[in-house]
C-alpha cells in the first residue's frame, strides 16, 4: 500500500475532491451542482490562484469556512467567493480596491 502524499505535495484537485462538512463542494448523484455558470468559473479560479501561489488547498478551504461560519444564511457559492478575494488579497496577488474597481466593471459591463 503507498503511503499518503503530504498535503502540500497532493494535486489541489484531489484536495477539493476530498472536502467535506460545511465546506464541502454540492453535489447530486456525486456530480458537482452549479446554480449558474459563474459558479463553476468561481471554482476554477479558486483552483488556478492557489496552484499558482503554490499554496496548500486548506489554505483556502480554511478561509471558506470561516466564511461560511460567519454568513451561515448566504449562498453557498457566495462564501466560496468572498473566502477567494480574501485569499488574494491577503497573498498580495490584488489589492482590495483592485477587486472592488473589478467587481464594478462587471456590473457595468454585465
Amino acid at each position: 500500500m503507498k503511503p499518503e502524499q503530504p498535503e502540500h505535495e497532493r494535486p489541489v484537485g484531489d484536495e477539493v475532491a476530498r472536502m467535506s462538512g460545511p465546506a464541502a463542494l454540492p453535489r447530486r448523484n456525486g456530480e458537482l451542482v452549479f446554480e449558474a455558470p459563474w459558479q463553476g468559473r468561481a471554482l476554477g479560479m479558486a483552483l488556478a490562484v492557489v496552484e499558482r501561489l503554490g499554496l496548500p488547498w486548506r489554505t483556502f478551504q480554511e478561509r471558506l469556512i470561516a466564511e461560511i461560519g460567519a454568513r451561515p444564511d448566504a449562498a453557498y457559492y457566495d462564501c466560496w467567493l468572498a473566502a477567494l478575494e480574501q485569499l488574494v488579497v491577503e497573498c498580495g496577488a490584488a489589492s482590495a480596491a483592485e477587486l472592488a474597481a473589478a467587481r464594478r466593471s462587471v456590473r457595468r459591463d454585465g
